[in-house]
C-alpha cells in the first residue's frame, strides 16, 4: 500500500469526468520515475520536507502530478537550494516585464508551487510560466476595467494575451471549481473575454 501524501487542499466527491480527465493528464509518482535514478519513496521523503510540490490530485489514494513534475527541480543545481532557485528565475523574469516584485509576492508564489496547485491550471510548470499567467491575468484585468469595444489596439491587446494566457493553461477539471471555491482561471479570464466580446476573436457570427 501506499505511503500517499495528502494534497494541498482535498478533492470534493469526484465525478467519471473528473476522474477521466486526471488519470488522462496526469501520472502517479511511480510512473513518472521510470528511468530515473531515484526512487518513488525518495522523492516522497523530498516532499514532505517541502523539497518538492505536494500531489496535485489523489484518486484512491494514489498520487497523480504533472508530466513535467520534476522539470524546474531538475534544472536546479545540486548545491543550489529550491526556494532559491525559484526566487532567481521568477525575479529574472519579472524584470523584463514590470520589474521586481515584493518578498511577500515571491514568498507567496512559492508556496504556492510547493503546494502543487500549479499543476491545476499550467501545462508546463516552471517559475517563468506561473510569472506569465499571473501577469497575463492582470493584463486582462486590466483591459476588463476599462474596456474600449471600439478601439483597434484594444482589441488587439485583449486578444493578444487571451490567447497568450490559453497557450499556459490546461483545461482543468470539473472538480475544481468546487474544490477552489471560484470558477478556474480559464473560466474567468478566456471564456469571458470570448463571451463578452466575441468580435475580438472572430466569433460573433458563430452560434452559442
Amino acid at each position: 500500500m501506499l505511503d500517499v501524501i495528502p494534497t494541498f487542499r482535498p478533492l470534493p466527491k469526484l465525478t467519471p469526468e473528473d476522474e477521466a480527465y486526471i488519470r488522462g493528464e496526469f501520472f502517479t509518482l511511480e510512473e513518472l520515475c521510470l528511468g530515473r535514478r531515484g526512487h518513488p519513496s525518495e522523492y516522497r521523503n523530498k516532499i514532505r520536507s517541502r523539497e518538492l510540490p505536494l500531489p496535485t490530485y489523489i484518486i484512491d489514494s494514489v498520487e497523480y502530478y504533472p508530466s513535467d513534475y520534476f522539470l524546474f527541480p531538475d534544472s536546479v543545481e545540486p548545491a543550489s537550494e529550491m526556494k532559491g532557485a525559484f526566487f532567481a528565475r521568477y525575479l529574472r523574469i519579472a524584470s523584463a516585464y514590470n520589474g521586481a516584485p515584493s518578498d511577500d509576492v515571491l514568498t507567496e508564489e512559492y508556496e504556492s508551487y510547493l503546494s502543487g496547485e500549479y499543476g491545476v491550471c499550467l501545462k508546463t510548470l516552471t517559475p517563468e510560466t506561473v510569472f506569465l499567467k499571473g501577469f497575463a491575468m492582470a493584463q486582462i484585468d486590466g483591459l476588463f476595467a476599462n474596456p474600449k469595444t471600439s478601439d483597434a489596439e484594444w482589441h488587439a491587446q485583449l486578444r493578444a494575451w487571451v490567447y497568450r494566457l490559453d497557450e499556459l493553461e490546461r483545461q482543468f477539471a470539473p472538480c475544481d471549481t468546487e474544490r477552489f471555491g471560484s470558477l478556474p482561471s480559464r473560466v474567468r479570464y478566456i471564456d469571458r473575454a470570448k463571451a463578452e466580446y466575441p468580435e475580438v476573436f472572430g466569433l460573433e457570427n458563430q452560434s452559442s
